[in-house]
């Protein structure tokens, strides 16, 4: 057996051992590119809401002039029925947010301060992966 064939055979019997050892298996992550959805159900009289946002020190979101690059450009509404809302946050979950509703000329109905509990829907824990929440505000 030459020199470097048996260097290359100690390197691996030394990444299996070393694997074996510690437990940590070498892999990848696949693409990233999901998205954690943020579910707000309002309680109470929903005639008046207009519109639904998500406020953070950043601002709210979705508003007209909100930089898309920027940390509200990922917020978007996926769906909603009056009662509930559902938007995409893109890749953050959100500790602490302002749910804010709105009537139709913009007056501010409400500001509720909320602490979603964020569930992993996929991915895994080393890799990350989509998270849902539902936080029930008043209106």
């Amino acid at each position: 057996m030459t020199g470097s064939r048996r260097a290359g055979l100690l390197a691996v019997a030394g990444l299996v051992t070393m694997t074996g050892l510690t437990g940590c298996v070498p892999f990848a992550c696949p693409a990233i590119g999901w998205s954690n959805t943020l579910t707000v159900q309002l309680d109470g009289d929903t005639a008046a809401v207009d519109q639904v946002q998500l406020c953070t020190d950043a601002g709210c979101a979705p508003a007209a002039g909100v930089d898309p690059s920027g940390p509200l450009g990922w917020i978007t509404v996926e769906s909603n029925d009056g009662d509930s809302w559902t938007f995409s946050v893109g890749m953050t979950s959100m500790e602490q947010i302002t749910v804010r509703t709105l009537a139709a000329d913009g007056t501010v109905l409400a500001d509720t301060e909320v602490n979603p509990e964020w569930v992993r829907v996929g991915g895994s824990a080393q890799c990350g992966g989509p998270r849902e929440a539902t936080v029930a505000v008043q209106t």
